[in-house]
């Protein structure tokens, strides 16, 4: 039997499996929704702040979260359910083609395409908030940055690469970086012709799952298993520009995972030390902290919403 992080720390108690069921379809009507409820609540965990930058940044109390690589909204229900019960206004997005999104993932000819769910949702607001991505949601919240710098008070990238200006995922690759999954664990896809480049990526799961989900409880990797989709490719490939200006602006946070096995905390210090976020703390997780260290995770977000650093 699989010995999960949750059950060590003897937080909450799992879901049955009969529960998992019904969650699962619950989730399906779940995506790029506002939910506002709950009431404040305290978190004892304490993050290990590894690195210090002095910048500015603004207090708030509404969160967005992005999903990573073939997941959708679904992926963050702990994290949302314990901040709106602590009084955050929560927005889980999904991207085009993820989740309750019904683009063919195919079709996706552009990071804008692919980011357009998160562009629209920050047009609409009226107060700045925590932009939250994982993973290859790194990619998707830096250009969300560069384009409204003025609705994100802070971002969080939870093991997720942050770029240069004008580099794409594939180029931001540490040099000489192996293979992390098995062969035969990512399919790709080629609606343009083998001449062409891929049009999306889907993963092998039942190969893959212990690089993703190594320490995640087994019923949140039975609901992945059910809901994960195709990746548009174009966000692996695309180069980002971002500018001091805009991009620049917004303070970053980086969440390291120390037990991840798909980006290993060396691969992850590469990224830090490339382009150096305002603070660094740290998770004993494995690649999706969502699932495994969800009460962790979430204080780590309450505690950035409420710094405010000076210059």
């Amino acid at each position: 039997m699989r010995t999960t992080r949750r059950e060590e720390a003897g937080t909450e108690s799992a879901l049955a499996f009969p529960v998992l069921i019904r969650l699962r379809d619950m989730l399906k009507d779940f995506g790029s929704r506002v939910l506002e409820h709950g009431s404040p609540g305290h978190d004892e965990h304490r993050s290990l702040v590894e690195t210090v930058k002095e910048t500015t940044g603004a207090r708030t109390r509404h969160v967005v979260l992005v999903h990573g690589a073939s997941h959708g909204a679904w992926c963050w229900y702990k994290v949302v359910t314990l901040l709106l019960r602590k009084g955050y206004k929560v927005a889980a997005i999904d991207l085009t083609a993820m989740g309750r999104n019904r683009a063919v993932a195919d079709s996706v000819s552009s990071i804008e395409e692919f980011a357009k769910p998160l562009l629209d949702y920050l047009e609409s607001v009226t107060e700045q908030v925590l932009l939250v991505g994982h993973s290859l949601g790194g990619i998707t919240i830096s250009y969300a940055m560069e384009q409204y710098p003025e609705k994100i008070a802070k971002a969080v990238f939870v093991v997720a690469r942050m770029l240069l200006n004008n580099q794409s995922f594939l180029s931001s690759l540490p040099p000489n970086t192996p293979a992390r999954l098995p062969p035969g664990s990512k399919k790709l896809a080629y609606a343009n012709g083998r001449s062409a480049p891929p049009t999306s990526v889907e993963f092998n799961l039942k190969q893959a799952v212990d690089f993703l989900y190594s320490e995640s409880p087994e019923e949140d990797i039975q609901l992945a298993l059910s809901l994960l989709s195709p990746q548009p490719y174009v966000v692996y490939r695309e180069t980002v520009t971002l500018t001091p200006e805009r991009y620049g602006r917004v303070p970053r946070f980086y969440i390291k995972t120390s037990r991840d096995r798909l980006a290993p905390p060396s691969d992850q210090q590469v990224s830090i030390d490339r382009n150096p976020p305002t603070m660094v703390f740290t998770v004993d997780s494995d690649h999706s902290p969502f699932f495994s260290t969800p009460s962790e995770l979430t204080t780590l977000l309450e505690e950035i919403c409420k710094m405010t650093i000076e210059r």
